[in-house]
Protein backbone atom coordinates (compact mmCIF):
# COMPACT_ATOMS: atom_id res chain seq x y z
CA UNK A 1 0.00 0.00 0.00
CA UNK A 2 1.63 3.41 -0.89
CA UNK A 3 1.98 5.90 1.90
CA UNK A 4 -0.76 8.54 3.00
CA UNK A 5 -1.46 10.91 5.70
CA UNK A 6 -4.28 10.73 8.18
CA UNK A 7 -5.77 12.62 10.53
CA UNK A 8 -8.95 12.50 13.06
CA UNK A 9 -10.85 14.90 14.62
CA UNK A 10 -12.41 15.40 18.09
CA UNK A 11 -15.40 12.96 17.49
CA UNK A 12 -13.13 10.34 15.88
CA UNK A 13 -13.78 11.29 12.03
CA UNK A 14 -10.67 9.59 10.66
CA UNK A 15 -9.72 11.41 7.08
CA UNK A 16 -6.89 10.71 4.72
CA UNK A 17 -5.55 12.59 1.92
CA UNK A 18 -2.11 11.36 -0.14
CA UNK A 19 0.64 13.15 -0.83
CA UNK A 20 1.13 14.04 -4.77
CA UNK A 21 3.08 11.30 -5.61
CA UNK A 22 1.61 8.52 -3.77
CA UNK A 23 0.09 6.16 -6.55
CA UNK A 24 0.88 2.55 -7.15
CA UNK A 25 2.01 0.84 -10.21
CA UNK A 26 -1.42 1.22 -11.77
CA UNK A 27 -1.68 5.17 -11.14
CA UNK A 28 -4.05 4.72 -9.18
CA UNK A 29 -5.25 6.29 -5.29
CA UNK A 30 -4.91 3.70 -2.75
CA UNK A 31 -8.36 3.15 -1.04
CA UNK A 32 -8.37 2.26 2.58
CA UNK A 33 -10.80 -0.35 3.23
CA UNK A 34 -12.28 1.27 7.06
CA UNK A 35 -15.70 2.98 5.97
CA UNK A 36 -14.90 5.53 8.60
CA UNK A 37 -12.45 6.99 6.94
CA UNK A 38 -13.32 10.10 4.24
CA UNK A 39 -10.68 9.64 1.29
CA UNK A 40 -10.07 13.04 0.02
CA UNK A 41 -7.76 12.43 -2.54
CA UNK A 42 -4.29 13.57 -3.34
CA UNK A 43 -2.23 16.84 -1.31
CA UNK A 44 -1.35 17.95 2.03
CA UNK A 45 -3.17 17.91 5.02
CA UNK A 46 -2.92 21.29 5.67
CA UNK A 47 -4.82 22.40 1.91
CA UNK A 48 -8.06 20.53 3.02
CA UNK A 49 -11.18 23.49 3.42
CA UNK A 50 -14.52 23.03 5.27
CA UNK A 51 -17.23 25.58 4.35
CA UNK A 52 -20.93 25.30 4.50
CA UNK A 53 -23.37 24.79 1.66
CA UNK A 54 -26.90 26.24 2.17
CA UNK A 55 -29.68 26.83 0.05
CA UNK A 56 -32.21 29.90 -0.08
CA UNK A 57 -34.64 30.73 2.32
CA UNK A 58 -38.28 28.67 2.09
CA UNK A 59 -41.26 30.96 1.25
CA UNK A 60 -42.13 32.47 4.68
CA UNK A 61 -45.16 29.60 6.23
CA UNK A 62 -47.29 32.63 6.52
CA UNK A 63 -47.56 36.08 5.46
CA UNK A 64 -48.49 37.10 9.29
CA UNK A 65 -48.97 36.06 12.79
CA UNK A 66 -45.74 35.01 13.25
CA UNK A 67 -44.80 32.17 10.29
CA UNK A 68 -41.25 30.77 10.12
CA UNK A 69 -38.57 30.23 6.80
CA UNK A 70 -36.08 27.34 6.70
CA UNK A 71 -33.05 26.26 4.60
CA UNK A 72 -30.52 23.58 4.72
CA UNK A 73 -27.13 23.51 5.62
CA UNK A 74 -24.64 21.15 4.52
CA UNK A 75 -20.63 20.48 5.03
CA UNK A 76 -18.63 20.83 2.10
CA UNK A 77 -14.72 19.47 2.58
CA UNK A 78 -12.58 20.40 -0.04
CA UNK A 79 -8.86 19.64 -1.18
CA UNK A 80 -7.48 21.50 -4.08
CA UNK A 81 -9.90 20.91 -6.82
CA UNK A 82 -11.41 18.42 -5.04
CA UNK A 83 -15.03 18.83 -2.99
CA UNK A 84 -16.98 16.30 -1.42
CA UNK A 85 -20.38 16.52 1.04
CA UNK A 86 -19.46 15.21 4.49
CA UNK A 87 -21.38 15.37 8.53
CA UNK A 88 -22.32 18.46 9.35
CA UNK A 89 -20.38 17.81 12.66
CA UNK A 90 -16.82 17.59 10.46
CA UNK A 91 -17.51 21.38 9.73
CA UNK A 92 -18.14 22.15 13.59
CA UNK A 93 -15.00 20.50 14.69
CA UNK A 94 -13.10 22.60 12.10
CA UNK A 95 -14.24 25.60 14.28
CA UNK A 96 -16.96 27.01 11.64
CA UNK A 97 -19.94 28.33 13.20
CA UNK A 98 -22.89 26.36 12.36
CA UNK A 99 -25.65 28.65 10.20
CA UNK A 100 -29.16 29.06 11.72
CA UNK A 101 -31.53 27.24 9.08
CA UNK A 102 -34.75 28.61 10.74
CA UNK A 103 -35.84 32.26 10.96
CA UNK A 104 -39.21 34.23 12.24
CA UNK A 105 -40.87 36.02 9.32
CA UNK A 106 -44.61 37.41 8.71
CA UNK A 107 -44.43 39.29 12.26
CA UNK A 108 -46.90 41.47 11.46
CA UNK A 109 -50.35 41.14 12.94
CA UNK A 110 -52.83 39.32 10.96
CA UNK A 111 -56.30 40.87 10.53
CA UNK A 112 -59.28 39.76 12.27
CA UNK A 113 -62.87 38.82 11.87
CA UNK A 114 -64.80 40.81 14.47
CA UNK A 115 -68.22 40.75 15.04
CA UNK A 116 -71.41 42.19 16.81
CA UNK A 117 -73.75 41.15 19.16
CA UNK A 118 -76.54 39.30 17.66
CA UNK A 119 -79.63 41.42 17.22
CA UNK A 120 -82.32 40.90 20.16
CA UNK A 121 -84.51 37.70 18.59
CA UNK A 122 -87.98 39.29 19.91
CA UNK A 123 -87.09 42.36 17.87
CA UNK A 124 -85.39 40.48 15.25
CA UNK A 125 -87.33 40.01 11.11
CA UNK A 126 -89.87 36.89 11.23
CA UNK A 127 -88.90 34.10 9.04
CA UNK A 128 -91.47 31.43 9.71
CA UNK A 129 -94.08 30.49 12.20
CA UNK A 130 -92.22 31.33 15.39
CA UNK A 131 -88.88 31.47 13.67
CA UNK A 132 -86.83 34.43 13.51
CA UNK A 133 -83.74 35.62 11.83
CA UNK A 134 -81.00 37.38 14.09
CA UNK A 135 -78.45 39.41 12.42
CA UNK A 136 -74.78 40.81 13.36
CA UNK A 137 -72.61 42.51 11.96
CA UNK A 138 -68.84 41.00 10.58
CA UNK A 139 -65.87 42.86 9.34
CA UNK A 140 -62.37 42.10 8.86
CA UNK A 141 -60.52 44.40 10.76
CA UNK A 142 -56.71 45.46 11.48
CA UNK A 143 -55.57 47.50 14.27
CA UNK A 144 -59.05 48.86 15.33
CA UNK A 145 -59.77 49.98 10.92
CA UNK A 146 -62.03 47.92 9.17
CA UNK A 147 -60.14 46.23 5.87
CA UNK A 148 -60.81 44.15 2.90
CA UNK A 149 -62.96 41.16 3.85
CA UNK A 150 -60.33 39.54 0.90
CA UNK A 151 -57.47 40.36 3.63
CA UNK A 152 -58.93 37.68 6.15
CA UNK A 153 -59.17 33.80 6.15
CA UNK A 154 -62.99 33.33 4.03
CA UNK A 155 -62.95 29.54 5.82
CA UNK A 156 -62.99 31.35 9.32
CA UNK A 157 -65.52 33.92 8.70
CA UNK A 158 -68.54 33.63 11.46
CA UNK A 159 -72.17 33.46 10.67
CA UNK A 160 -73.75 36.76 10.32
CA UNK A 161 -77.69 35.31 10.50
CA UNK A 162 -79.20 32.99 12.46
CA UNK A 163 -82.46 31.18 13.19
CA UNK A 164 -83.98 32.22 16.13
CA UNK A 165 -87.14 31.14 18.79
CA UNK A 166 -89.53 34.19 18.44
CA UNK A 167 -93.26 33.67 19.46
CA UNK A 168 -94.19 36.86 17.80
CA UNK A 169 -93.57 35.30 14.99
CA UNK A 170 -97.11 35.07 13.65
CA UNK A 171 -99.05 36.45 10.50
CA UNK A 172 -100.17 40.11 11.31
CA UNK A 173 -102.50 42.14 9.37
CA UNK A 174 -100.89 44.93 7.53
CA UNK A 175 -103.70 47.48 6.34
CA UNK A 176 -102.79 50.11 3.47
CA UNK A 177 -104.08 54.17 4.00
CA UNK A 178 -107.54 55.01 3.32
CA UNK A 179 -108.42 56.13 -0.05
CA UNK A 180 -110.70 58.95 -0.88
CA UNK A 181 -114.03 59.21 -0.23
CA UNK A 182 -116.00 58.77 -3.39
CA UNK A 183 -118.90 60.75 -2.60
CA UNK A 184 -120.38 63.82 -4.51
CA UNK A 185 -120.91 66.67 -2.34
CA UNK A 186 -123.15 66.48 0.57
CA UNK A 187 -123.76 62.93 -0.03
CA UNK A 188 -122.81 59.96 2.09
CA UNK A 189 -119.82 57.75 -0.06
CA UNK A 190 -117.19 55.09 0.79
CA UNK A 191 -113.37 54.61 1.38
CA UNK A 192 -111.44 51.59 0.74
CA UNK A 193 -108.34 50.27 1.96
CA UNK A 194 -105.75 46.95 1.25
CA UNK A 195 -105.32 44.60 3.70
CA UNK A 196 -102.63 42.00 3.76
CA UNK A 197 -101.41 39.47 5.76
CA UNK A 198 -97.42 39.74 6.87
CA UNK A 199 -95.25 38.40 9.33
CA UNK A 200 -94.63 39.92 12.26
CA UNK A 201 -91.76 43.15 11.58
CA UNK A 202 -91.74 42.24 8.36
CA UNK A 203 -93.54 43.20 4.73
CA UNK A 204 -93.62 39.48 3.65
CA UNK A 205 -96.70 37.77 2.78
CA UNK A 206 -97.74 35.13 5.26
CA UNK A 207 -100.24 33.33 3.25
CA UNK A 208 -102.91 31.86 5.93
CA UNK A 209 -101.41 32.96 9.14
CA UNK A 210 -104.02 35.30 9.81
CA UNK A 211 -106.63 33.49 9.29
CA UNK A 212 -107.16 33.06 13.79
CA UNK A 213 -106.46 36.60 13.94
CA UNK A 214 -109.82 39.50 14.12
CA UNK A 215 -110.05 40.97 10.40
CA UNK A 216 -109.60 44.64 10.15
CA UNK A 217 -112.42 46.12 8.09
CA UNK A 218 -111.41 47.18 4.23
CA UNK A 219 -114.31 49.43 3.94
CA UNK A 220 -116.23 52.40 5.82
CA UNK A 221 -118.64 54.93 4.83
CA UNK A 222 -117.66 58.51 4.58
CA UNK A 223 -119.26 62.17 3.57
CA UNK A 224 -118.28 63.92 0.06
CA UNK A 225 -117.30 67.65 0.51
CA UNK A 226 -119.57 70.18 1.18
CA UNK A 227 -121.76 71.99 -1.75
CA UNK A 228 -121.00 75.37 -2.36
CA UNK A 229 -123.93 77.84 -2.10
CA UNK A 230 -124.97 79.04 -5.65
CA UNK A 231 -128.00 81.42 -5.11
CA UNK A 232 -128.20 80.66 -8.70
CA UNK A 233 -129.15 76.99 -8.42
CA UNK A 234 -132.82 76.72 -7.48
CA UNK A 235 -135.34 74.44 -7.97
CA UNK A 236 -137.71 75.59 -10.50
CA UNK A 237 -139.85 73.23 -9.93
CA UNK A 238 -141.98 70.56 -7.77
CA UNK A 239 -141.47 67.46 -10.01
CA UNK A 240 -138.19 68.13 -9.04
CA UNK A 241 -138.48 66.20 -5.41
CA UNK A 242 -140.20 63.52 -6.96
CA UNK A 243 -137.83 60.36 -6.29
CA UNK A 244 -138.67 58.83 -9.51
CA UNK A 245 -137.40 61.67 -11.36
CA UNK A 246 -134.05 61.15 -10.62
CA UNK A 247 -132.65 59.55 -13.45
CA UNK A 248 -133.76 62.79 -14.66
CA UNK A 249 -130.97 64.71 -13.50
CA UNK A 250 -128.62 63.10 -16.23
CA UNK A 251 -130.88 65.13 -18.80
CA UNK A 252 -129.32 68.79 -19.33
CA UNK A 253 -132.67 70.87 -19.40
CA UNK A 254 -133.80 68.89 -16.71
CA UNK A 255 -130.39 69.40 -14.71
CA UNK A 256 -130.64 73.37 -15.37
CA UNK A 257 -134.65 73.21 -14.29
CA UNK A 258 -133.90 71.28 -10.87
CA UNK A 259 -129.94 72.37 -10.48
CA UNK A 260 -130.08 72.02 -6.50
CA UNK A 261 -132.01 68.78 -6.65
CA UNK A 262 -129.50 67.57 -8.88
CA UNK A 263 -126.63 68.30 -7.53
CA UNK A 264 -126.75 66.45 -4.44
CA UNK A 265 -126.79 63.74 -7.11
CA UNK A 266 -123.61 62.01 -7.88
CA UNK A 267 -121.98 61.47 -11.20
CA UNK A 268 -123.34 58.01 -12.82
CA UNK A 269 -121.67 54.79 -11.89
Amino acid sequence: MWPFQTFSNSRGHRMVSFPADSVNENNEEDDPADDSIVVLGRGPAEHVKFEWILTEWSKCSQSCGNGIQIRTANCLVRLNNNTQGVDNNLCEDAGLITPSTVRKCGMDECPQWVTSDWSPCMKSKCFAMNIAIQRRSVKCMLYNTTVSASKCNVFEKPMYRQECENRKCAGKWKVGPWSECKASCGTQGVKYRILQCVWYGTKKPAGMACKDKPRPPVMKTCKGPPCLKDEKCQDLSQLCYNGKYMSMCYVPKYKKMCCKFCSKIGPPA
